[in-house]
Protein backbone atom coordinates (compact mmCIF):
# COMPACT_ATOMS: atom_id res chain seq x y z
CA UNK A 1 0.00 0.00 0.00
CA UNK A 2 1.27 3.33 -0.81
CA UNK A 3 2.51 5.90 1.59
CA UNK A 4 -0.14 8.66 1.63
CA UNK A 5 1.31 12.05 1.64
CA UNK A 6 -0.10 15.20 3.11
CA UNK A 7 0.56 17.36 0.28
CA UNK A 8 -2.15 15.71 -1.38
CA UNK A 9 -0.42 14.66 -4.30
CA UNK A 10 -1.88 12.26 -6.73
CA UNK A 11 0.99 11.91 -9.17
CA UNK A 12 3.61 8.53 -9.15
CA UNK A 13 6.89 9.62 -6.92
CA UNK A 14 9.21 7.54 -8.69
CA UNK A 15 11.99 9.85 -6.17
CA UNK A 16 11.77 11.88 -3.39
CA UNK A 17 11.83 15.01 -5.51
CA UNK A 18 8.16 15.87 -6.29
CA UNK A 19 7.73 19.80 -8.03
CA UNK A 20 4.43 19.45 -6.70
CA UNK A 21 4.97 18.63 -3.18
CA UNK A 22 7.57 21.24 -3.19
CA UNK A 23 5.22 23.62 -3.87
CA UNK A 24 2.87 22.59 -1.56
CA UNK A 25 5.50 22.72 1.43
CA UNK A 26 6.89 26.07 0.35
CA UNK A 27 3.30 27.48 0.67
CA UNK A 28 2.89 26.15 4.17
CA UNK A 29 6.13 27.22 4.91
CA UNK A 30 5.45 30.54 3.86
CA UNK A 31 2.26 30.81 5.58
CA UNK A 32 3.80 29.67 8.92
CA UNK A 33 5.96 32.50 8.38
CA UNK A 34 3.78 35.00 7.85
CA UNK A 35 1.53 33.78 10.62
CA UNK A 36 4.78 33.58 12.82
CA UNK A 37 7.25 35.55 11.83
CA UNK A 38 11.19 35.31 13.49
CA UNK A 39 11.73 38.59 15.42
CA UNK A 40 14.73 40.64 13.90
CA UNK A 41 16.89 43.72 15.83
CA UNK A 42 16.42 46.77 14.06
CA UNK A 43 18.65 48.04 11.68
CA UNK A 44 21.05 50.72 12.36
CA UNK A 45 21.19 54.38 11.14
CA UNK A 46 24.23 53.80 9.23
CA UNK A 47 23.02 50.58 7.57
CA UNK A 48 20.01 51.68 6.72
CA UNK A 49 21.54 54.29 4.98
CA UNK A 50 23.68 52.18 3.59
CA UNK A 51 21.03 50.02 2.06
CA UNK A 52 19.15 53.51 0.70
CA UNK A 53 22.35 54.19 -1.34
CA UNK A 54 22.59 50.63 -2.90
CA UNK A 55 19.05 50.96 -3.66
CA UNK A 56 19.07 54.26 -5.23
CA UNK A 57 21.87 53.25 -7.57
CA UNK A 58 20.37 49.76 -8.16
CA UNK A 59 17.52 51.46 -9.73
CA UNK A 60 19.52 53.97 -11.80
CA UNK A 61 21.39 50.84 -13.23
CA UNK A 62 17.72 49.22 -13.88
CA UNK A 63 16.65 52.04 -16.29
CA UNK A 64 19.60 52.01 -17.75
CA UNK A 65 20.05 55.84 -16.53
CA UNK A 66 23.69 55.79 -15.79
CA UNK A 67 27.07 54.49 -17.64
CA UNK A 68 29.60 52.69 -15.34
CA UNK A 69 33.43 52.74 -16.09
CA UNK A 70 35.69 50.42 -17.80
CA UNK A 71 37.80 49.07 -15.45
CA UNK A 72 38.00 49.17 -11.37
CA UNK A 73 39.03 52.56 -9.43
CA UNK A 74 41.80 51.01 -7.44
CA UNK A 75 43.53 48.39 -9.45
CA UNK A 76 42.10 49.58 -13.00
CA UNK A 77 41.72 46.07 -14.33
CA UNK A 78 39.61 46.62 -17.52
CA UNK A 79 36.06 45.16 -16.96
CA UNK A 80 36.41 44.15 -20.69
CA UNK A 81 39.28 43.25 -23.34
CA UNK A 82 37.38 42.94 -25.93
CA UNK A 83 33.73 43.91 -27.35
CA UNK A 84 32.45 40.36 -27.95
CA UNK A 85 35.21 38.95 -24.79
CA UNK A 86 33.36 40.48 -20.86
CA UNK A 87 36.43 39.75 -18.20
CA UNK A 88 34.52 40.32 -14.67
CA UNK A 89 31.15 42.78 -13.48
CA UNK A 90 32.36 45.31 -11.55
CA UNK A 91 30.44 46.57 -7.91
CA UNK A 92 29.77 49.45 -6.91
CA UNK A 93 30.82 50.66 -3.70
CA UNK A 94 29.37 53.82 -1.42
CA UNK A 95 32.66 55.22 0.89
CA UNK A 96 29.87 57.54 2.42
CA UNK A 97 26.31 56.19 2.48
CA UNK A 98 25.25 59.58 2.95
CA UNK A 99 26.07 60.40 -0.65
CA UNK A 100 24.62 57.82 -2.65
CA UNK A 101 26.04 59.91 -5.96
CA UNK A 102 29.56 58.62 -4.62
CA UNK A 103 30.01 55.56 -6.41
CA UNK A 104 33.13 53.08 -6.32
CA UNK A 105 33.36 50.89 -8.85
CA UNK A 106 35.46 47.80 -7.98
CA UNK A 107 35.98 44.44 -9.10
CA UNK A 108 35.57 41.55 -6.51
CA UNK A 109 38.80 41.34 -5.08
CA UNK A 110 38.85 45.23 -4.40
CA UNK A 111 35.70 45.26 -2.91
CA UNK A 112 36.39 42.62 -0.65
CA UNK A 113 39.99 44.59 0.31
CA UNK A 114 38.48 47.99 0.85
CA UNK A 115 35.35 47.04 2.85
CA UNK A 116 37.82 45.24 5.51
CA UNK A 117 41.06 47.47 5.16
CA UNK A 118 38.98 51.01 4.43
CA UNK A 119 41.97 51.67 2.34
CA UNK A 120 41.47 55.17 0.63
CA UNK A 121 40.40 55.20 -3.34
CA UNK A 122 40.66 57.90 -5.98
CA UNK A 123 37.20 58.55 -7.88
CA UNK A 124 37.21 59.61 -11.13
CA UNK A 125 33.79 58.58 -12.40
CA UNK A 126 31.58 61.17 -12.28
CA UNK A 127 27.56 60.62 -11.58
CA UNK A 128 25.71 59.46 -13.88
CA UNK A 129 28.66 58.40 -16.16
CA UNK A 130 27.15 60.34 -19.27
CA UNK A 131 28.26 63.50 -20.73
CA UNK A 132 24.71 64.86 -21.26
CA UNK A 133 21.04 63.86 -20.32
CA UNK A 134 20.25 60.41 -22.09
CA UNK A 135 16.96 60.69 -24.54
CA UNK A 136 13.45 59.31 -22.77
CA UNK A 137 13.36 57.54 -26.13
CA UNK A 138 15.44 55.09 -27.98
CA UNK A 139 16.68 55.96 -31.19
CA UNK A 140 15.52 55.42 -34.31
CA UNK A 141 18.05 52.97 -35.54
CA UNK A 142 16.47 51.56 -38.91
CA UNK A 143 15.92 55.21 -39.79
CA UNK A 144 19.30 56.77 -39.08
CA UNK A 145 21.22 53.32 -40.67
CA UNK A 146 19.34 53.44 -44.15
CA UNK A 147 20.30 57.44 -43.98
CA UNK A 148 23.42 56.89 -43.18
CA UNK A 149 23.88 54.21 -45.77
CA UNK A 150 22.33 55.86 -48.31
CA UNK A 151 24.72 59.03 -47.89
CA UNK A 152 27.87 56.76 -47.69
CA UNK A 153 26.41 55.23 -51.29
CA UNK A 154 27.28 59.00 -52.67
CA UNK A 155 29.96 60.13 -51.09
CA UNK A 156 32.38 56.77 -50.63
CA UNK A 157 33.84 54.88 -53.74
CA UNK A 158 32.46 51.30 -54.72
CA UNK A 159 36.17 49.94 -54.08
CA UNK A 160 36.69 51.00 -50.33
CA UNK A 161 37.80 48.57 -48.19
CA UNK A 162 35.19 47.13 -45.78
CA UNK A 163 36.96 47.81 -42.46
CA UNK A 164 37.22 51.58 -43.93
CA UNK A 165 33.69 51.47 -44.62
CA UNK A 166 32.81 50.12 -41.40
CA UNK A 167 34.56 52.76 -39.43
CA UNK A 168 33.06 55.62 -41.75
CA UNK A 169 29.14 54.39 -41.44
CA UNK A 170 29.66 53.72 -37.51
CA UNK A 171 31.08 57.25 -37.39
CA UNK A 172 28.47 58.89 -39.57
CA UNK A 173 25.69 57.03 -37.61
CA UNK A 174 26.83 58.14 -34.61
CA UNK A 175 27.40 61.97 -35.19
CA UNK A 176 23.54 61.40 -36.65
CA UNK A 177 22.36 61.25 -33.48
CA UNK A 178 21.20 63.77 -30.95
CA UNK A 179 23.13 64.38 -27.73
CA UNK A 180 20.32 62.59 -25.96
CA UNK A 181 19.88 59.74 -28.50
CA UNK A 182 23.64 58.87 -28.08
CA UNK A 183 23.97 58.74 -24.73
CA UNK A 184 20.87 56.20 -24.22
CA UNK A 185 22.95 54.18 -26.75
CA UNK A 186 25.77 54.67 -24.90
CA UNK A 187 24.09 53.93 -21.79
CA UNK A 188 22.24 50.55 -23.19
CA UNK A 189 25.35 49.40 -24.50
CA UNK A 190 28.03 50.04 -21.06
CA UNK A 191 25.49 48.16 -19.32
CA UNK A 192 24.47 45.26 -21.65
CA UNK A 193 28.39 44.23 -22.80
CA UNK A 194 29.01 41.23 -25.59
CA UNK A 195 25.49 40.45 -25.44
CA UNK A 196 23.93 43.82 -26.45
CA UNK A 197 22.06 43.42 -29.36
CA UNK A 198 20.00 46.80 -30.55
CA UNK A 199 19.02 45.45 -33.94
CA UNK A 200 18.09 42.90 -35.78
CA UNK A 201 21.50 43.16 -37.99
CA UNK A 202 24.46 41.27 -36.42
CA UNK A 203 27.10 43.13 -38.24
CA UNK A 204 25.60 46.71 -37.07
CA UNK A 205 24.98 45.11 -33.67
CA UNK A 206 29.29 44.33 -33.63
CA UNK A 207 29.88 47.59 -34.68
CA UNK A 208 27.57 49.43 -32.32
CA UNK A 209 29.36 47.32 -29.44
CA UNK A 210 32.76 48.44 -30.74
CA UNK A 211 31.42 51.74 -30.82
CA UNK A 212 30.53 51.57 -27.25
CA UNK A 213 33.48 49.83 -26.24
CA UNK A 214 36.19 51.97 -27.74
CA UNK A 215 34.45 54.94 -26.36
CA UNK A 216 33.91 53.82 -23.01
CA UNK A 217 37.77 53.39 -22.82
CA UNK A 218 38.16 57.13 -23.95
CA UNK A 219 35.86 58.35 -21.36
CA UNK A 220 37.36 56.24 -18.88
CA UNK A 221 41.46 57.63 -19.96
CA UNK A 222 40.43 60.76 -19.69
CA UNK A 223 38.69 60.77 -16.80
CA UNK A 224 42.06 59.15 -14.85
CA UNK A 225 44.09 61.50 -16.66
CA UNK A 226 42.15 64.31 -15.02
CA UNK A 227 42.36 63.04 -12.15
CA UNK A 228 39.67 62.43 -9.43
CA UNK A 229 38.71 62.63 -6.12
CA UNK A 230 40.28 60.86 -3.11
CA UNK A 231 37.81 59.64 -0.38
CA UNK A 232 38.99 57.62 2.72
CA UNK A 233 35.41 55.13 2.91
CA UNK A 234 33.62 55.68 6.77
CA UNK A 235 34.25 52.63 9.33
CA UNK A 236 31.89 49.71 9.24
CA UNK A 237 29.59 49.44 11.45
CA UNK A 238 27.87 46.37 12.67
CA UNK A 239 24.38 45.76 10.56
CA UNK A 240 21.81 45.17 13.17
CA UNK A 241 22.39 47.22 16.59
CA UNK A 242 21.42 44.92 19.97
CA UNK A 243 19.84 46.48 22.61
CA UNK A 244 22.27 47.47 25.28
CA UNK A 245 20.84 44.76 28.44
CA UNK A 246 20.52 46.63 31.63
CA UNK A 247 22.87 45.94 34.61
CA UNK A 248 21.85 43.28 36.92
CA UNK A 249 20.52 44.81 40.42
CA UNK A 250 22.98 45.03 43.18
CA UNK A 251 22.94 42.11 45.58
CA UNK A 252 20.82 42.31 49.07
CA UNK A 253 22.73 43.39 51.74
CA UNK A 254 24.28 40.26 53.70
CA UNK A 255 23.73 40.76 57.24
CA UNK A 256 26.99 40.22 59.59
CA UNK A 257 28.70 37.52 60.54
CA UNK A 258 27.74 36.73 64.40
CA UNK A 259 30.60 33.87 65.25
CA UNK A 260 28.75 33.07 68.34
CA UNK A 261 25.60 32.55 66.97
CA UNK A 262 27.51 30.14 64.29
CA UNK A 263 28.59 27.88 67.18
CA UNK A 264 25.98 28.00 68.77
CA UNK A 265 23.62 27.05 65.71
CA UNK A 266 26.52 23.86 65.13
CA UNK A 267 26.43 22.73 68.25
CA UNK A 268 22.82 23.03 68.61
CA UNK A 269 22.28 20.63 65.22
CA UNK A 270 25.34 18.40 66.09
CA UNK A 271 22.96 18.03 69.16
CA UNK A 272 19.88 17.29 67.11
CA UNK A 273 21.33 14.87 65.15
CA UNK A 274 23.02 12.61 68.26
CA UNK A 275 19.15 12.48 69.86
CA UNK A 276 18.11 11.28 66.14
CA UNK A 277 20.88 8.66 66.44
CA UNK A 278 19.60 7.34 69.82
CA UNK A 279 16.09 7.71 68.72
CA UNK A 280 17.14 5.36 65.55
CA UNK A 281 18.97 2.86 68.10
CA UNK A 282 16.21 2.42 70.24
CA UNK A 283 13.89 1.35 67.38
CA UNK A 284 16.06 -1.07 65.86
CA UNK A 285 16.60 -2.55 69.26
CA UNK A 286 13.35 -3.05 69.44
CA UNK A 287 12.65 -4.65 66.11
CA UNK A 288 15.21 -6.93 66.84
CA UNK A 289 13.86 -8.07 70.45
CA UNK A 290 10.32 -8.46 68.24
CA UNK A 291 12.01 -11.04 65.40
CA UNK A 292 13.22 -12.34 68.15
CA UNK A 293 10.38 -13.60 69.94
CA UNK A 294 8.42 -14.29 67.08
CA UNK A 295 10.93 -16.75 65.89
CA UNK A 296 11.21 -18.74 69.27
Amino acid sequence: MPKLRTTGCKQVHRDKHCPDCRRVRVQRSRARHRKNPTPRLPLSTAQRQANAAACYVRKYLKRGAIAPPDGCDRCELAVQISPSRPLSRLRFFHPDPAQPKLVAWLCADCFRRVRATGESLTLSWQWPGLTVHRSRKPPNLARHVAATRAALDDRLPPATAPSLRDAAFIGTLVRALAPGERERLFAAGSLAGPRWQPTADPRLDALLRAWVFSERSDRSATARAAGGTTVTPLPREPRRTRAVLPEPPPPPPRPPFDREASLDAILSAIARLDEAEAEAAEINARVARSVREGLG
